[in-house]
């Protein structure tokens, strides 16, 4: 018998922005698999989603931080945990916010899968990096020009020298606090300068960095930032 496990993207936050498949594949598991914590992975983002469509009781959670020095060990065995559901006749899904094929997990569970003999197929949801144009009203990028994503630069010139080769630089993950970010703007003059903080949920917040920098204490983590030359 094909052993196989759904991993299914939810985008970018919203419930109504999720797939018609997505929606399906949730609907039809009899467990729904979940890692990670309230930052990584938005575990409380994704609980709220599945309540909406009815599957929040289907959730099986594993929290473990992606800084974590035994993540691996713990992937493991949150793997095992899906396998062993498998198993039992149930039918698996994985969930996380965003597509699956983007700065997401869903490699290292592929490859680990993989080695066990199940399949693993993704159902992907609308990529986390068309934030900044769908809240914006700016697209990413015009005709025939071109476009890079990339996670926290180690430094602003990392920006400037991408930005020499294309229009658009879309940066995710940030993870210092935004230091580069505001080193970048205060060492050019880019067209555009957008942060999308949390997009898609409550707590969302658009920035325009040309004029507005957030303070210290905004949670970066969680933002999408689009600059044009």
């Amino acid at each position: 018998m094909l052993k196989k496990i759904y991993a299914v993207g939810l985008g970018p936050g919203d419930y109504e922005m999720m797939t018609l498949k997505a929606k399906r594949v949730l609907e039809e598991s009899d467990v729904i698999f979940l890692q990670g914590g309230k930052i990584f992975n938005s575990q409380e983002e994704v609980i709220e989603i599945l309540d909406k469509i009815g599957c929040g009781e289907k959730i099986k959670f594993h929290e473990f931080s992606g800084e974590s020095t035994n993540r691996f060990e713990k992937l493991n065995i949150f793997i095992n945990d899906m396998v062993s559901c498998i198993d039992k006749g149930m039918k698996v899904a994985y969930v996380t916010m965003g597509d699956m094929t983007i700065y997401s997990s869903f490699p290292d569970i592929y490859s680990i899968l993989k080695e066990k003999n199940i399949e693993l197929e993704a159902v992907t949801g609308i990529p986390s990096f068309l934030a900044p144009a769908s809240l914006t009203g700016n697209s990413i990028v015009d005709f025939q020009d071109k476009a890079a994503i990339i996670p926290c630069p180690d430094n602003h010139e990392e920006i400037s020298n991408i930005l020499q080769v294309v229009k658009t630089v879309i940066i995710m993950k940030i993870n210092d606090n935004g230091k580069v970010i505001k080193d970048f703007i205060a060492n050019n003059k880019p067209s555009l300068a957008i942060a999308v903080f949390n997009a898609y949920n409550k707590n969302q917040k658009v920035y325009n960095l040309l004029e507005d920098i957030p303070s210290d204490n905004e949670e970066f983590f969680m933002c999408v930032v689009m600059i044009k030359k």
